[in-house]
């Protein structure tokens, strides 16, 4: 099982996006890690309003976590977070300096 946690800021991606951005993360990993789609779950996480700063003001930041299977190679835990980025930037419209991504081992069974 491969689960991501998205943290964002109220306001920043629309909840009718969500669905979307779940399901291109489980074909990220379906054609990156070669990890069936109905494997991938996606939790998400809401900062409130004017609960997260970043440099003095409002964060618009948002936090792509992935927990993916242990011993992916580098080169593949690159490219599988390059393709988040890109395709997290592409729908929501956020900048590089807006979205952290991030993919960890998970602990194995």
């Amino acid at each position: 099982m491969i689960t991501f946690n998205c943290t964002i800021q109220e306001g920043m991606i629309p909840p009718e996006l969500r669905p979307r951005l779940a399901a291109e993360l489980a074909r990220i990993c379906a054609s990156v890690l070669g990890e069936p789609p109905d494997d991938v779950s996606v939790d998400w996480t809401e900062i409130p309003h004017g609960f997260g700063f970043r440099g003095g003001k409002l964060s618009t930041t948002s936090a792509v976590r992935g927990r993916i299977p242990p011993g992916c190679p580098q080169e593949t835990r690159v490219r599988l977070m390059q393709e988040i980025q890109d395709t997290w930037m592409a729908l929501t419209g956020c900048t590089t300096d807006e979205l952290v991504v991030s993919a960890r081992d998970r602990r194995p069974e």
